[in-house]
């Protein structure tokens, strides 16, 4: 099934159904642990054994942060466009990859790990949807792929973010 198929509607609705506060008990910025957040990514688990890379889609608490702190926290040297451009809209959203999607959320939580500015300056507050895929570059096309389908098929109020 593509993506629009899929993800489209699971992150739909999701985004439908208003978060209990700010930054809720359940939210993976807080609350992470090696079983809790594995249970949230085998909700989206389709049985293929030997599909190993994950494209994954989550929301992200939306912070209000000045040009200059997010220069100093992230260490840049010259502004950056996305954050005063996710910073104008309600909600974030963010489309990553990984082989151990499980680690990458715990990588996320922490605010650990190679790349993911956007999520060191708006952490992770829960997971929307996992696809599977069975190598690295189906996986990183369909990476760039589902970004591009979800900021044009999501509200206007949604920020849509992915590396690179």
């Amino acid at each position: 099934q593509s993506a629009k198929e899929t993800v489209l509607p699971r992150v739909k609705q999701a985004l439908n159904s208003a978060l209990e506060s700010d930054c809720p008990y359940d939210c993976l910025c807080h609350n992470v642990d090696n079983k809790r957040v594995a249970t949230a990514v085998s909700q989206f688990s389709d049985g293929r054994p030997n599909w190993t890379y994950a494209v994954y889609v989550v929301e992200c608490r939306l912070r209000r942060v000045p040009q200059r702190v997010a220069r100093e926290q992230l260490r840049l040297q010259n502004p950056s466009p996305w954050v005063n451009k996710a910073q104008k809209h309600n909600r974030l959203v963010y489309v990553g990859v990984s082989q151990n999607v499980v680690n990458r959320l715990k990588q996320h939580a922490a605010g650990r790990g190679a790349g993911a500015n956007f999520i060191q300056l708006f952490p992770v507050s829960r997971l929307l949807s996992v696809q599977w895929f069975s190598g690295p570059s189906v996986a990183y096309r369909a990476e760039e792929l589902t970004a591009e389908m979800l900021d044009d098929e999501l509200s206007d109020d949604v920020y849509v973010a992915q590396p690179g």
